[in-house]
């Protein structure tokens, strides 16, 4: 599975997710993760730091030559490895969006090293951008988030809209397996409304539902993603049940 976790607005609870999802995985499978977002925000939830443009993704969408083996930092969990962003990425998306080579750059990038792994998960940045384009390009799968927030569940219709919209135009043909609920909070009634909202849009609602946790920022001080920093909380459990149903939508896809 190639999988590109993806939202139109930040906030939305999507680099925790990506972060676990591959930890996740990472248990009974070879994975790794890639941080599309200039913000470096993945690789920071595993306490990784690019020390330069020419130590992260950056380099490699820029230059087709260089290794991208060179980048990866090996090991990072049980399982998992993890590409790095650097803020100078942001640039390099800027210099290939006129040349015409971003939308397929990190399926580029990412073509040598697609035997080495089982699974290969995406986070983007909070947005829709060229940059997200491009990791869609590169997978065959795309989850995206919504919590009690109302504006989010219009940002998991704009995400299917983006899809269906760049499939007649680029050369992708990812699906939306899943939209799943973070920080979510049974009590709450804007929760349990924009649930709902969420459901009567015909979108393929997962079943799993990541419970608000205090544990899930107390990990991003840990520098270690919750299944890793309290496996055996409620929300460690969440997010293993999330990659089992996404995993299974995948292949129900493929197949």
């Amino acid at each position: 599975m190639r999988l590109a976790v993806c939202s139109s607005k930040g906030g939305v609870g999507k680099t925790t997710t990506a972060a676990n999802l591959a930890v996740a995985l990472a248990r009974s499978s070879r994975v790794l993760a890639v941080d599309v977002d200039p913000q470096e925000s993945l690789g920071r939830a595993f306490g990784v730091v690019a020390k330069g443009r020419y130590d992260s993704l950056a380099a490699l969408v820029e230059d087709p030559t260089e290794e991208a083996r060179g980048m990866i930092r090996f090991d990072v969990a049980p399982g998992l490895d993890l590409l790095p962003a650097h803020p100078a990425l942001e640039t390099a998306a800027i210099q290939l969006a006129t040349t015409g080579g971003l939308t397929t750059s990190l399926r580029r990038v990412l073509k040598p090293l697609l035997a080495d792994y089982d699974h290969v998960v995406l986070d983007t940045r909070g947005d829709l951008s060229g940059l997200t384009l491009a990791a869609v390009s590169a997978v065959d799968s795309v989850l995206t988030l919504f919590t009690s927030d109302p504006g989010s569940a219009l940002g998991a219709a704009r995400v299917a809209a983006f899809l269906e919209q760049h499939r007649d135009y680029e050369n992708t043909t990812a699906v939306l397996i899943g939209v799943a609920c973070a920080a979510w909070d049974p009590q709450g009634r804007a929760a349990r409304d924009v649930a709902g909202a969420v459901e009567s849009t015909g979108l393929p609602v997962l079943r799993t539902r990541i419970p608000l946790s205090r544990r899930v920022p107390t990990s991003t001080l840990a520098k270690q993603p919750v299944l890793l920093s309290a496996p055996t909380s409620a929300v460690a459990g969440a997010y293993l049940a999330l990659a089992d149903e996404v995993l299974a939508a995948s292949e129900g896809v493929s197949a």
